[in-house]
């Protein structure tokens, strides 16, 4: 399962991605701080010891975008924030399924709560990162390795959401401007 450093930067490209859809931009730097916690929460999982499953599924993105919703709820805006921190939650799915895993049962319950069973793309995009921090070569090297490979990935990939984002947001800023002035 890839660490942090790639679902942070996932989730931060999803914030950019969603925002350019939405009328009116919702992305400031709060926004981009929540999704990249956001991101990451699923793996919380860990503390309970159900890491890869309710909260690595549909079934959690689900509950967690009624919850945005339920907090947001009532102002058009802040409808636009549920929607992009709901995303960057979605985010964390994607990358756990494109990565190795050799814990059993491998994958991820990515459709539960329609099915329990495991899911896993075999492609290895992100390789495993190790939580053995009791060997501390394994733990240290490998891990940064593993966080190398994934910013090498991901930066890409949120530069382009943010070139994307860019481009959408001064176009809708144009328009803006035009409607004030006629």
């Amino acid at each position: 399962m890839p660490s942090p450093v790639a679902h942070v930067l996932g989730g931060l490209a999803t914030a950019f991605v969603v925002d350019s859809f939405v009328r009116r931009p919702s992305v400031t730097g709060s926004v981009l701080i929540a999704s990249a916690m956001m991101a990451v929460a699923p793996d919380f999982d860990l503390l309970a010891d159900t890491h890869r499953t309710y909260s690595h599924s549909v079934g959690g993105v689900a509950i967690v975008g009624v919850m945005c919703w339920l907090l947001v709820r009532g102002r058009s805006s802040n409808v636009s924030i549920a929607a992009i921190l709901t995303a960057a939650y979605a985010s964390h799915l994607p990358l756990d399924w494109l990565s190795k895993d050799t814990r059993e049962p491998s994958g991820l319950t990515a459709l539960w709560p329609f099915t329990a069973e495991y899911y896993q793309s075999g492609w290895d995009v992100f390789p495993e990162i190790s939580r053995r921090y009791w060997l501390l070569d394994e733990f240290i090297f490998s891990n940064l390795k593993a966080a190398a490979w994934e910013l090498g990935v991901m930066t890409p990939v949120l530069f382009l959401a943010w070139v994307f984002w860019s481009k959408r947001t001064l176009v809708a800023k144009n328009e803006q401007r035009k409607t004030k002035n006629e």
